[in-house]
């Protein structure tokens, strides 16, 4: 069996929330037309059909609360999902 993609989102890397969709956008090769939202990213993510493993970094300094929703996201869809897994950190 092939391993799964991992894709690591670490809070302290990233400056904004549109630096995370676009690194996920890139990573998981989401369509062109992805709409760089939170309901954007639950459907593109519903639409993963391969072995994947989202692994999320928190920063203990970290004040970015919208990284705690990118993580509700990311988690809620891995519950509904037999090939997304998803890992937080810290």
């Amino acid at each position: 069996m092939a391993r799964p993609q991992k894709v690591t989102l670490r809070e302290a890397d990233l400056a904004s929330i549109d630096e995370a969709h676009d690194r996920l956008a890139r990573k998981l090769d989401f369509p062109e037309h992805y709409g760089r939202n939170l309901d954007a990213l639950a459907d593109c993510l519903g639409d993963v059909h391969h072995p994947t493993r989202v692994v999320l970094e928190r920063d203990p300094q970290g004040e970015k609360p919208w990284f705690d929703a990118l993580v509700e996201v990311i988690c809620a869809s891995a519950q509904r999902s037999c090939y997304l897994g998803c890992t937080i950190r810290g």
